[in-house]
């Protein structure tokens, strides 16, 4: 009788145990699954916003934004619901298994003896489970970006009729994907009567062998069914061993594609902070080269100095290595030879932001953040006051347009600023850089894409914006550089000539060739109207 209370008074002690480290587990589970999740998600967030410029050229941004999504989910999982079976189980194994022992050592070896076996071929046969899910990532990542393509260029796609061929191609990657997964739920059908074989052979053993040394005296029947209580807390984890592995390799794997982002290169963050001087020119590349890949260079032997409240014009052909200038100055990409100096200092010792907050840019192709316009204006600085982001919007021409809306600065601008026209952007780009207020300033093509009376609208704009700033012009149409105190002709990758407007046409150049031609299919469209 005694032996059977000590039998009770231990089962009773394994199930306080087992209680209260539930009540624990589950609690510090939950807040360590978040706490990790959240620095996960925000280390490789930040990571991807420190990403260099050739590095990103290198991958597909809606890869990179799987991993913030499918890998995190993933493993997101695999913390809320099964690290602290991981964790806790082994232990109420460990400590359920010795008690058996010292109840029956015999018994116990009996009853767990096809254990080792079945966990073998579960480790075995979950392997795939690693590399089939690294695969599904991958083809979901390729889901993601045809997705994201469909939608960035949905005027492309609609134009030319191409929704069949987005669709076909989104089909087959999805079609890849759930290939994958299908494979990784067979393997784990497979697994999961191992499970179930696992969780019922030690009782069947067990009841056997338990069975036949009551039948014969050697073992109590009250010692049996203690036995057969504490069994409990050892069969529960081999039945989910098979599970909690499966999930296992699938949080691994996702976690080793998140920790390839994390190992990508970043942009550096070394560097001075050095102040602005006013006896050197505020720019100089001596004797820079350029190479996006080995194919070739596409600036060489460039060899050029901008002066402190100089505007400087670069023209040339299409592919000459005009923008590739904008991105060197604003130190998105290293030259490949050459250095490029700021104030006298080059600009690989300048500490990058401090660089780019002396550098404001309107280009071409203006982003526009799916938020408010005031938000939109007020990034140009940060804690602008309302005051200087109106003050700013009047400067570029823009704040009467504002104000006329329904819901003024408030109003949304929607994704990319589509629900504005091509010129209202660029002003609020302009009023951006009105509101940066920095001593250089680039004009990428501001204009090209905006028509003559847009144009000539935002020229005035410009021209406002300019003065008073060293101002470098990156120019498809002659028009926008024809008053720059200098003008760079440039012709594959190399400067060719420089001057005034009136020098240049003065010679036989690619200028003149270019102004020339520009005239002419300025008189033609001239004539079609």
């Amino acid at each position: 009788m005694s032996g059977l209370l000590d039998n009770l008074y231990m089962i009773l002690v394994i199930m306080a145990v087992h209680t209260t480290s539930s009540l624990f587990h589950n609690y510090f589970k939950g807040r360590f699954a978040e706490y990790a999740l959240f620095d996960l998600r925000e280390r490789t967030a930040k990571h991807i916003g420190k990403l260099s410029m050739p590095c990103i050229d290198k991958h597909h941004s809606g890869e990179l934004i799987s991993s913030l999504t499918n890998d995190i989910m993933v493993v997101q999982n695999f913390l809320q619901n099964n690290l602290g079976n991981i964790l806790v189980e082994p232990m109420l194994f460990i400590i359920s298994l010795f008690y058996l022992c010292s109840i029956s050592w015999n018994l116990t070896l009996f009853s767990v003896s096809i254990a080792p076996i079945l966990m073998f071929l579960v480790i075995k046969m979950s392997k795939p489970i690693e590399r089939l899910t690294g695969e599904q990532q991958e083809f979901l990542s390729e889901v993601n970006t045809t997705a994201q393509d469909s939608i960035s260029g949905l005027d492309v796609v609609k134009s030319f009729n191409l929704e069949n061929t987005m669709e076909e191609k989104f089909s087959y990657r999805v079609d890849r994907a759930v290939s994958r997964g299908l494979e990784i739920a067979l393997t784990q059908a497979i697994l999961n009567p191992i499970g179930t074989i696992m969780g019922m052979s030690p009782f069947i053993l067990t009841f056997l062998y338990g069975g036949y040394l009551v039948i014969n005296g050697a073992f109590s029947f009250g010692n049996l069914i203690s036995f057969i209580q504490v069994l409990n807390y050892v069969v529960n984890p081999l039945t989910s061993f098979p599970r909690l592995l499966s999930t296992l390799r699938s949080a691994v794997s996702a976690l080793s594609r998140i920790f390839e982002i994390w190992e990508l290169e970043l942009e550096r963050e070394d560097g001075n902070v050095f102040p602005r001087r006013e006896d050197v020119p505020v720019i100089s590349f001596k004797d820079v080269s350029f190479s996006y890949n080995t194919s070739g260079e596409v600036v060489s032997g460039l060899n050029l100095e901008v002066k402190n409240g100089e505007t400087i014009g670069i023209v040339g052909p299409s592919g000459s290595g005009k923008s590739t200038i904008v991105k060197l100055i604003l130190g998105f990409y290293n030259p490949t030879k050459g250095d490029i100096y700021l104030y006298g200092e080059r600009l690989m010792d300048w500490k990058l932001d401090s660089a780019r907050s002396l550098i404001s840019l309107v280009s071409q192709d203006t982003y526009l953040f799916p938020e408010s316009i005031y938000n939109n204006i007020a990034f140009g600085k940060k804690n602008a006051t309302r005051d200087e982001v109106i003050n700013a919007s009047r400067l570029a021409g823009i704040h009467e347009f504002i104000e006329s809306l329904p819901q003024g600065y408030d109003t949304f601008v929607g994704e990319r600023g589509v629900r504005l026209s091509g010129g209202e952007r660029q002003r609020i780009a302009i009023a951006r850089a009105f509101l940066k207020d920095t001593p250089i300033l680039i004009l990428d093509e501001p204009t090209s894409s905006l028509d003559a009376d847009s144009e000539k609208r935002i020229q005035e704009s410009l021209e406002k914006l300019m003065a008073g700033r060293t101002t470098i012009v990156i120019a498809h149409r002659l028009s926008t550089v024809m008053m720059s105190d200098r003008i760079i002709v440039m012709n594959q990758g190399k400067i060719i000539d420089v001057g005034t407007h009136s020098e240049l046409l003065e010679r036989d150049s690619l200028y003149r060739q270019l102004y020339m031609n520009q005239i002419n299919e300025s008189k033609q469209e001239d004539v079609r109207r």
